[in-house]
């Protein structure tokens, strides 16, 4: 079995505690939104991205001492760039900094989402 990568939702924009709604792939109620309202489990939305690796991806845009990287599909996706563990230098952030790039992704390529 492959490991799904984790998406960061840590934002409270994804979380609405005044109602819950069918989640659009499971249709169990739930208080997660995505990035675009729609009502999704986080974990529904992670085996979607897994499932459909040829979906429009977004990227970090790469910093010195990082490389551009995937934060999953342009329905769901990371917060982004600004979630602090990547502000923050650690162990995991280091080592990810000198993975590969993306296939497919140019060295130095700005913005958030493949071309």
């Amino acid at each position: 079995m492959d490991a799904v990568p984790l998406l960061d939702w840590g934002d409270s924009s994804h979380f609405d505690a005044r109602a819950t709604r069918p989640c659009c792939l499971c249709g169990k109620p739930t208080p997660m939104r995505s990035h675009a309202d729609e009502a999704v489990h986080k974990v529904c939305a992670e085996e979607w991205n897994a499932a459909h690796p040829d979906e429009p991806r977004r990227y970090t845009p790469p910093a010195p001492g990082r490389t551009q990287h995937d934060v999953g599909t342009w329905r769901f996706h990371n917060d982004g760039p600004t979630t602090p563990y990547l502000r923050r230098p650690t162990a995991a952030t280091r080592a990810l900094a000198q993975s590969p790039a993306a296939p497919g992704m140019a060295g130095g390529q700005d913005g958030l989402f493949a071309a």
